[in-house]
């Protein structure tokens, strides 16, 4: 067993529907269901859901009517249908000027498998290499099959779905559209793995407004170019002040709820104060609670599936023993002290969108101790502790034995060599306050001082070709204000160094916290699939009014004019 410290970690017909095949709602832990075959059809429908959270009427959209939505279980090389059904009610944006980077479309969604290493599929038709292909969009009413061939090296872990339809993206995921999905194999045989129990820590926020017809109901249901104001507190049309309630928000809400498998346990309000450059109110709710065992070996699978915040991770008491991140294992379990850990990053430091899995030994004292979130300054609000969850130890004292060597995941084996690299390429966040570019929204997000563009492909990549990137953020005086995480589709990456701190090799992700001021170096081989694809920064407000870019991979031997 491998001991590091956190700095150096991360320094057709329906044969059956999603709620009887390949998928399990998420309770407190997780339930058996058997691995999907080739004959499964999953349909995912969205829809409005509404609930009571915080003795609060609130109207959310729902995969399959659950928050989260249900868990998708695969097996590599099995087939993975889903029949997307959208059922969400239609919506007004006849007043969109066609800017594909001010926030519209609500009613319209297209389905994104986050962390799979499958063919691209967000733009038409599923897998295209036209560079001019457009995006998926799917209407009110309608529906589209979506099927995935999972490789036969497909590593095990954690992985999850949201909605991908740019301009709609963040309304829809921080109003509940998110769901687990997990590819089940060896690393799941392991016997000290096999014998622990699983249990889901699934992390959602949801955004709200007052509702616009309804006085005791709250939704996130912006007027089409409404534009929240956060440091003020009132909406705008086109830089006009309105009397609306709520509009599509780069920074906080009038109320915020984070969720633990589809459970309250913080709660953020708008404050009120004006003129001043101040964070939401947090308040504490009570948290869930898990009792295990003196010595009894725990696994737990987290994903961080808020919308724009950055969880440093800690559990008070206990050493960490991390098995994968970003739902690609380690081929040796990886120990983080319960002391000593960094005061600013934590045990784990998750963006938006990463995922660990992780054991925990149990504490022989007896006592409750905190799965909690540090407090940070590094976005453009403060984020305040969180207490996600409590651990309560008590019973009679067991002595589960921890695993040592892990199963190697081969599809990300033998490591990328420097001497494979065939290109280096930078890629800088960049912003500004107010936007010059995107002035509905009132804010640019750029990539390489360049905002999103469908039919633009400024990346193109051979297939199989190695390539490292160099992730940065400047300054102030060069478009920095806050950290972002970068996210890529198809492929995952090897996190080479982060901040000039090299990191130890085998540490594979999808999405990576991109410090301010700060470079983060990945590499990564383009595997298997051609076609066009997304990198973009997983702040979902962010992305959906332009932080993101196309890429294409394309076969070598086809290669003609593209750069």
């Amino acid at each position: 067993m491998e001991r590091v410290t956190r700095r150096e970690v991360l320094g057709g017909s329906l044969a059956a529907v999603a709620s009887v095949a390949g998928t399990s709602s998420f309770a407190n832990e997780e339930g058996e269901t058997a691995p999907l075959s080739g004959d499964d059809w999953i349909e995912l429908e969205c829809a409005i859901k509404e609930m009571v959270l915080d003795g609060n009427r609130v109207r959310l959209r729902a995969y399959n009517d659950q928050i989260p939505g249900p868990t998708i279980t695969v097996t590599p090389g099995s087939t993975l249908r889903i029949r997307m059904k959208n059922s969400l009610p239609p919506y007004d944006s006849s007043a969109w000027d066609g800017d594909h980077n001010v926030p519209h479309g609500l009613d319209h969604t297209a389905l994104h498998l986050h962390g799979m290493d499958v063919l691209p599929h967000l733009f038409v038709p599923l897998g295209t290499s036209d560079p001019l292909a457009p995006m998926i969009k799917i209407p009110p009413g309608e529906h589209l099959d979506y099927v995935f061939e999972i490789p036969e090296d497909h590593p095990p872990g954690l992985n999850w779905y949201h909605p991908h339809k740019h301009g709609a993206t963040a309304v829809q995921a921080v109003s509940g559209m998110a769901g687990p999905l997990i590819v089940k194999g060896a690393l799941d045989e392991v016997p000290e793995i096999k014998a622990a129990r699983s249990i889901p820590l699934v992390i959602q926020d949801i955004g709200l407004f007052p509702s616009e017809d309804d006085p005791d109901l709250w939704t996130y249901e912006p007027v089409q170019n409404a534009i929240w104001q956060t440091y003020g507190g009132y909406v705008t049309i086109n830089g006009e002040r309105t009397s609306l309630n709520g509009g599509f928000t780069t920074g906080d809400y009038k109320l915020r709820y984070y969720l633990l498998n589809g459970e309250p346990f913080f709660r953020e309000t708008h404050n009120d104060r004006t003129n001043e450059d101040t964070s939401p109110v947090p308040a504490q709710l009570t948290p869930q609670r898990f009792t295990l065992a003196p010595g009894e070996v725990v696994r737990f699978l987290m994903l961080n599936g808020s919308s724009d915040n950055l969880m440093p991770i800690v559990v008070d008491g206990h050493e960490v023993h991390l098995l994968a991140m970003d739902g690609v294992n380690f081929p040796q379990v990886r120990s983080i002290p319960a002391t000593g850990y960094s005061e600013t990053d934590g045990q784990l430091l998750l963006a938006p969108a990463n995922r660990a899995e992780f054991l925990i030994k149990a504490n022989a004292t007896p006592g409750v101790y905190q799965i909690r979130q540090i407090p940070h300054d590094r976005q453009f609000l403060d984020s305040a502790a969180k207490v996600i969850a409590e651990i309560e130890v008590k019973g009679p004292a067991q002595d589960m034995a921890l695993p040592g060597e892990l199963p190697v995941p081969n599809r990300e084996y033998p490591l990328i060599k420097p001497e494979e690299v065939s290109r280096v390429r930078q890629i800088v966040f960049t912003g500004s306050v107010p936007g010059i570019i995107n002035k509905v929204v009132g804010g640019d997000y750029l990539i390489n001082n360049a905002i999103y563009s469908e039919m633009e492909v400024p990346t193109v990549v051979d297939l199989d070709g190695v390539e490292e990137w160099h992730l940065s953020l400047k300054d102030a005086h060069h478009g920095g204000a806050e950290g972002h995480p970068f996210h890529i589709h198809v492929n995952a990456f090897e996190v080479v160094s982060i901040g000039g701190i090299k990191q130890p090799p085998g540490l594979i992700q999808d999405t990576i916290w991109v410090p301010l001021n700060e470079t983060v170096v990945v590499r990564m081989r383009f595997k298997q699939y051609t076609g066009k694809a997304v990198y973009h920064c997983h702040i979902l407000p962010h992305e959906d009014t332009g932080m993101m870019q196309n890429f294409l991979i394309v076969d070598p031997a086809s290669r003609h004019d593209h750069s």
